[in-house]
């Protein structure tokens, strides 16, 4: 039995509050353990489902020691209490404490264990390029690489997003490999002649006709781009 089921087996016995006869005091009392208890139970079912997502995407997950303490102590608490339901037996020394900050501990241990994992295969397994700043700062200004800038830079940032965020069932796995081929589909225009970048460098504020050389007019009618320019004087 799983941490998680054994968390939501003792749950399920702390929270029949009606099925204990006790006075209201009581009943308040087992209803503070129980929200206490629930907190860590609700974060515990989401670590695991993580896992089960980590593992059918091939994401080879750390060893945690502390689980099988942790389940040793969540068995024996649960046993006290159903042998004697009532919030002493589970308060009583240093049980209760101890049982919360084993569980705090063990969500702590996996949550870095689960990001240290996700961060290294996602680096080692998904599209490693640059953000779409960094591309534009050293691509040509082509219209083409315009273009695809604006597509890059969709996809980008919906695929960024999984860097730090575990996608949570199979078909967001699936989302975030689609947005890792897209992306690595991408070709820009980077081998562009000197000259060419010169002068799309220069169109933004008006090119001067001795930046249209011949090669760039054979580079602008080969790429279907020449009738997309026009000769304007300079005002002065």
């Amino acid at each position: 039995m799983s941490l998680l089921e054994m968390a939501q087996e003792s749950l399920s016995k702390f929270v029949k509050i009606e099925a204990v006869h006790h006075d209201v005091e009581e009943a308040t009392a087992l209803e503070s353990l129980y929200v206490e208890l629930n907190g860590l139970a609700l974060t515990i079912k989401q670590l695991a489902n993580n896992v089960k997502v980590l593992h059918k995407g091939g994401v080879a997950l750390s060893p945690t020691a502390e689980i099988q303490v942790a389940i040793e102590l969540v068995e024996n608490v649960a046993a006290r209490f159903s042998e004697e339901t009532n919030s002493k037996t589970l308060t009583k020394g240093r049980r209760w404490s101890l049982l919360i900050r084993k569980l705090e501990g063990l969500v702590t241990q996996v949550k870095d264990m689960q990001t240290k994992d996700w961060s290294k295969f996602f680096k080692d397994n998904f599209f490693g390029g640059v953000s779409p700043d960094q591309r534009r700062a050293v691509l040509p200004p082509t219209p083409e690489n315009a273009k695809l800038l604006e597509q890059y830079s969709k996809l980008f940032q919906q695929y960024i997003n999984y860097r730090s965020k575990i996608p949570q069932d199979a078909c967001e796995f699936e989302t975030l490999r689609s947005l890792s081929r897209q992306l690595a589909q991408i070709k820009f225009q980077e081998d562009v002649p000197i000259n060419v970048r010169k002068f799309f460098e220069a169109t933004s504020a008006g090119a001067s006709l001795d930046l249209l050389t011949n090669e760039v007019i054979d580079w602008l009618r080969k790429n279907n781009l020449l009738g997309s320019y026009v000769v304007r004087a300079r005002i002065n």
